[in-house]
C-alpha cells in the first residue's frame, strides 16, 4: 500500500544523506523503516532493569565469543 508522507525538504534531505552515507544508498522507506527498527531496539534496551540489562549483556558476550562478526 502506497501512502503519502509529509515531511521538510531538510528532513528528506538529511534522510537521503543516511540511506546513502550508512545504509549503501537504500530507498528513504528502507531508510526509515531501518530507523524506527533501531529507535524501537534502543527503546526497548532502554526499559530493561538492571538484572535484565545484566542478563543482555551477558547474553551479548556469550555470543561475541563464539561469532567472530559480531562486535565484543
Amino acid at each position: 500500500m502506497q501512502t503519502s508522507m509529509r515531511i521538510t525538504t531538510s528532513s528528506r534531505d538529511a534522510l537521503a544523506r543516511i540511506a546513502e552515507r550508512d545504509f549503501g544508498g537504500a530507498s528513504l522507506d528502507e531508510t526509515v523503516a531501518r530507523l524506527a527498527w533501531e529507535h524501537e531496539s534502543f527503546a526497548a534496551l532502554a526499559r530493561l532493569d538492571e538484572a535484565e540489562l545484566q542478563d543482555y549483556r551477558d547474553e551479548h558476550e556469550g555470543l561475541a565469543e563464539t561469532d567472530p562478526d559480531l562486535p565484543a
